[in-house]
């Protein structure tokens, strides 16, 4: 059960809902999709099919009519194996729609003879928005890189919260003598500042509490990027919001935009079938698969985000000097005072506090001294050292996850490396897999395609361009896992050269008669 919400219209949540809900029926899943719009439903043109002529409302029990069971009212798509039940059209007649009301349509729901219910929420912030929202397994935000889009996000995470603690009989919390908030948007408290009030004043349920608060992580795409800023808002926001909310925000895809979203809608045809081979459709195909990943589980760690100057720079303590300038750029765009990842988070007030204590880190962390002081402070048994250490460039890991046996166990052993290891794509495979780190976010990190790293690892040298290109993905591939980029290059491309039948390595031509270097072996 896959809850679609954001807080706004016009962001895509149907466009989304209807799509995502197409591509699992690609792969043979049986999926509904319910309009939870009530209101302003309008699925059924995402899907391709006319106004249902029966809505959800006639399933909502209470009244003097009788209650139609829910089965009844899914009509069918285009698209085989997908089927739809229409939205509320009247909004006066869900106005006094109740929690448990909510609670026994979501009951309804579970038993649809489905795989997939994938629910298109309504724009606002009304009690069965929420409710629905909180009921699903997977809850799923969808905003665009636009202020307003992502400051009532904001907003609708909040009052999702707080909807949360009062089905679990934590709303006084909320309600407590400081309940004011420290953000100037002001009106709802945020799952952070109750925290912290709960710990000031010595609640006892501060534990679940905490459960809470870990336990509510919904997932993010961001719609209509046209830039790469655009793609990678996503993560900022999740950022942002976990050291300012508390709320961990999973991010888990954007969708580019593209002209064909217009062209469908307008002729009332679902995307994915009209347009199957766009760029949006192959991000559509990547957020849909994400779904079917979705393990629904609590989030470790602690709602108290670390303060240390490495945390608040999101580098590794043993980071490089070139890392903590990058690092430094990347999050002065997060937190800067036209960034949209912070929007209806920070008064200007607020946010050069973050600003000054940014440059602390900077400047500490810049300073050799100055760091090898506070590294003796913040760690006093030595600097805790990634897997592979040959390089600071190691992608981070969430370091919870480290002593866990299952996890251990589900990783090879990492093999031992030395200075004269030959490096053969299965070992590189071998390493990344020991390490922990997806081929994704390798991909991610270096802009190298899926299959090209794919090949490497397989060593499909057929699949692979020139040796000139191969150098390149080579060292940025070496330096996501922390390996001697030179001995990585060198004994790969040995490999490389001798399936291919090159005798000689690729090099800059040479000036004729020039003898001041010999050539390369």
């Amino acid at each position: 059960m896959v809850a679609i919400g954001g807080g706004k219209g016009g962001v895509g949540k149907s466009l989304v809902s209807a799509n995502v809900g197409i591509f699992l029926a690609t792969l043979g899943k049986r999926v509904v999709l319910v309009d939870g719009s009530f209101g302003s439903a309008n699925l059924h043109i995402f899907t391709g099919v006319p106004r249902p002529s029966r809505s959800l409302y006639e399933a909502l029990p209470g009244g003097a009519r009788a209650a139609v069971p829910l089965a009844e009212l899914a009509v069918a798509t285009h698209v085989p194996g997908v089927r739809l039940i229409g939205g509320v059209y009247d909004p006066a007649s869900v106005a006094n729609v109740t929690r448990e009301t909510v609670a026994e349509l979501a009951l309804q729901i579970r038993t649809l003879p489905a795989d997939w219910v994938v629910i298109d929420l309504g724009p606002g912030l009304t009690a069965p928005t929420l409710e629905l929202f909180l009921e699903a397994d997977i809850s799923l935000l969808v905003a665009v890189p636009d202020p307003t889009s992502i400051e009532l996000m904001h907003r609708f995470v909040k009052a999702a919260f707080l909807a949360r603690l009062e089905r679990r009989g934590l709303g006084h919390l909320a309600r407590g003598p400081s309940k004011e908030p420290r953000d100037h948007e002001g009106g709802t408290p945020s799952a952070l500042e109750i925290y912290l009030s709960a710990v000031g004043n010595g609640a006892p349920d501060v534990d679940e509490l905490r459960d809470a608060i870990l336990g509510f992580a919904p997932h993010l795409v961001i719609n209509s990027a046209r830039s790469k800023s655009d793609m990678e808002l996503g993560r900022a926001v999740a950022s942002a919001a976990r050291r300012r909310l508390g709320t961990p925000i999973r991010y888990l895809g954007h969708l580019e935009y593209d002209e064909a979203v217009w062209a469908s809608t307008r002729r009332r045809r679902p995307l994915l079938i009209e347009h199957p081979e766009t760029r949006i459709a192959k991000c559509f195909e990547r957020v849909a698969r994400g779904l079917l990943a979705i393990r629904p589980q609590p989030v470790e760690g602690d709602v108290l985000a670390s303060d240390s100057h490495y945390e608040l720079l999101e580098v590794p303590p043993t980071a490089s000097f070139e890392d903590i300038r990058r690092a430094n750029r990347r999050i002065r765009d997060v937190y800067g005072a036209e960034s949209i990842a912070v929007s209806g988070l920070y008064d200007p007030a607020s946010l050069e506090a973050v600003h000054r204590r940014l440059d602390l880190a900077y400047t500490t962390l810049m300073d050799a001294a100055k760091r090898k002081e506070y590294d003796l402070e913040l760690f006093p048994d030595g600097v805790p050292m990634p897997v592979a250490t040959q390089t600071s460039e190691v992608i981070a890991r969430p370091p919870a996850k480290v002593d866990d046996p299952a996890t251990l166990a589900a990783r090879p052993a990492m093999p031992e490396i030395g200075p004269r290891t030959e490096y053969s794509g299965p070992l590189l495979r071998q390493i990344r897999e020991a390490v922990g780190v997806e081929l994704r976010e390798i991909a991610e990190r270096s802009k190298i395609g899926m299959q090209y790293l794919s090949a490497l690892e397989a060593e499909a040298f057929a699949k692979l361009p020139a040796a000139v290109y191969v150098r390149g993905f080579l060292v940025e591939y070496a330096r996501a896992l922390g390996l001697d980029g030179e001995r990585v290059k060198q004994t790969y491309l040995e490999r490389y050269r001798a399936a291919r039948g090159l005798t000689e390595p690729e090099e800059e031509p040479r000036p004729p008669g020039d003898v001041s270097r010999p050539a390369k072996p």
